[in-house]
């Protein structure tokens, strides 16, 4: 199972998304990919400071009818046990000497309770929490199947 962190959403939304990007959702089982509330309030959060425009109008939306049809009954809550692992990860993070923010703790917290991938193109950001498993589909190849 697949944790989608919110720089995959936003690629999906671009007028030319990544190939490879592309090739990855084509070849993994939809049922299998989820995103979180937290990637849910960075969009919004982005989308709400756009300029008014047409522009923020096609995002508006391309994320809506993404998230609708692609995501319905696949979206992550932070719960109580993700803040548990919340904390855990924020506090180790820190204590390394990692930047790391609380959006980006949050979504880790999400898949490791899930036990979920999490699908980023910013690996570095989530480097040294401990056991989560991460994917870049902007370089994976067919090897990512389980």
């Amino acid at each position: 199972m697949y944790l989608l962190d919110t720089n995959v959403i936003s690629e999906l939304t671009k007028p030319l998304p990544s190939a490879a990007v592309l090739n990855w959702f084509a070849t993994t089982p939809a049922q299998q990919i989820y995103i979180s509330s937290v990637t849910l309030c960075e969009i919004e959060f982005g989308l709400a400071l756009m300029s008014a425009g047409k522009r923020r109008d096609a995002l508006l939306a391309s994320t809506s009818e993404l998230l609708r049809e692609d995501f319905e009954g696949r979206c992550l809550n932070l719960d109580a046990n993700c803040a548990t692992a919340y904390g855990q990860v924020a506090a180790a993070q820190q204590q390394n000497g990692r930047a790391c923010s609380t959006e980006d703790a949050m979504i880790a917290a999400i898949a490791l309770t899930h036990k979920y991938t999490l699908v980023t193109r910013n690996t570095k950001d989530f480097e040294g929490v401990a056991s989560l498993r991460l994917l870049n589909p902007w370089v994976v190849l067919s090897e990512h199947k389980t």
